[in-house]
């Protein structure tokens, strides 16, 4: 017998019956809690040595239940559900769990290991890395969507065309279309890194001799991908020589080598990407129009961050895990305003400044406190200047009054001890008159 008190929080009676059994077979001495409520008044009566909850309970979630309880007590938490996602992971980590369990579990190979494990305080292990379309991090129309595309695209043969804003992850949206394929290797090159000359013996290879310091041959990166996907980034800025020749390379399937008589057959997989406008390019005779339409077979337009708001969140988890993870820091609580500060921001560099933002936070975090909005304004300050970062957080703190006075001005001017000239002098100075038109607040139902 262990002598382990366990508290096991469940609000399906016959998971809480199963697991009852499971425990107290296991040696464990188990009390049962229907719900989140149930469970902090036995905690504040009992002793509790681990706490093992549902996460999708309600009213009350485990996550929840999960900071409440840490709040006055330093207990070892284990969190399980089925078909949990990394955010949620993340989050629990976050918020101090010592593992989560994907449910249904295998009892003496996870449930009773990860028992174990917490009562000796060791920590969550870290999370595998999305591969795949689930790269696509985000629970927008938009990012559903991606993820619906790569999936669909993968098996087949044709050529991607990936466009969108610089930063807006055209590289990953790539590799997520390989990884949900058959093929191998990825390999990718940016048009713009090399001279037309050196990029041409790049991609297509060369042969000994074929030009003034080609001591030996090179097969160039088509024939190096046979059966993989070769990603090729900035396509938009391809010299008219290169277009010529990946334009011959799509239509015949064969590699002809600078300075080489013979062709090769490959099966190289062309996803290509540019932030630039391909039609109007074609129209200024600065593309060749019959390569837009090769590489125009199968087409997706990435959105910009500022147009899919609600991901910030999750994208930010996301990079913090890995962020904290790369400096041996621990896995950061983080203030809802934190990333209230981060949705007010346009984000003209869209993932990739997000990321370099989030870089430069975790760079002078000391890894104890909570991140909050403190932690940007310096930051952002850098891109917008002092006042605009001013703005911007006034113009969140004015939103989050209205908000949480259920959309009534005068509620939340009182709240933010604003007179009625100086708050309606900045919700206009501001733009946030057409909010007020819009009409967020619910329509009641008829």
């Amino acid at each position: 017998m262990s002598g382990h008190e366990i508290l096991l929080v469940e609000d399906h009676e016959r998971t809480r019956v199963f697991l009852h059994e499971v425990l107290t077979q296991s040696g464990y001495a188990v009390t049962l809690a229907r719900d989140g409520g149930e469970a902090l008044q036995l905690i504040s009566t009992q002793h509790v040595d681990l706490v093992l909850s549902d996460y999708q309970m309600n009213p009350m979630d485990g996550l929840t239940l999960l900071r409440k309880v840490r709040r006055n007590l330093e207990v070892p938490f284990i969190l399980y559900s089925a078909g949990a996602n990394s955010e949620a992971v993340f989050r629990a980590g976050r918020d101090g769990a010592f593992r989560f369990l994907e449910f249904p579990f295998r009892i003496e190979e996870q449930l009773l290991p990860a028992i174990v494990q917490s009562l000796r305080q060791e920590p969550m292990a870290p999370q595998k890395a999305r591969v795949g379309a689930d790269r696509l991090t985000g629970g927008s129309v938009q990012m559903h969507r991606a993820r619906i595309f790569a999936r669909r695209v993968a098996p087949s043969k044709a050529t991607v065309l990936i466009t969108g804003e610089t930063g807006t992850g055209k590289e990953l949206m790539a590799r997520a279309i390989h990884e949900e394929s058959e093929r191998k290797p990825f390999l990718a090159l940016t048009v713009t890194e090399l001279p037309d000359g050196v990029l041409e013996s790049e991609l297509f290879g060369h042969e000994r001799g074929a030009f003034t310091g080609a001591v030996a041959s090179h097969p160039g990166l088509f024939r190096e991908c046979d059966g993989g996907t070769l990603f090729l980034d900035e396509i938009g800025d391809a010299p008219p020589r290169v277009q010529a020749s990946l334009l011959r390379v799509l239509e015949t399937g064969e590699v002809r080598p600078v300075g080489g008589r013979s062709v090769q057959k490959v099966d190289t997989r062309i996803v290509a990407a540019t932030h630039r406008d391909l039609e109007q390019k074609v129209e200024r005779n600065e593309f060749r129009q019959d390569l837009y339409y090769r590489l125009h077979q199968t087409h997706f337009q990435l959105p910009p961050l500022r147009e899919h708001a609600q991901d910030i969140e999750p994208i930010a988890y996301e990079l913090l895990d890995e962020l904290t993870r790369e400096a041996n820091l621990p896995a950061p609580r983080v203030h809802s305003e934190f990333f209230s500060t981060l949705r007010s921001y346009h984000w003209p560099g869209n993932v990739r400044e997000l990321r370099s933002v989030l870089q430069n936070v975790i760079l002078w975090w000391d890894g104890r406190v909570r991140l909050g909005r403190s932690h940007l304004v310096d930051v952002l300050a850098e891109r917008l200047g002092a006042v605009e970062v001013e703005d911007q957080l006034l113009r969140e703190r004015m939103l989050d009054a209205y908000r949480r006075g259920d959309w009534n001005q005068e509620a939340a001017r009182r709240e933010l001890g604003m007179s009625r000239g100086e708050w309606r002098n900045r919700w206009r100075r501001l733009g946030l008159d057409p909010i007020r038109r819009r009409k967020l607040r619910p329509t009641p139902a008829s």
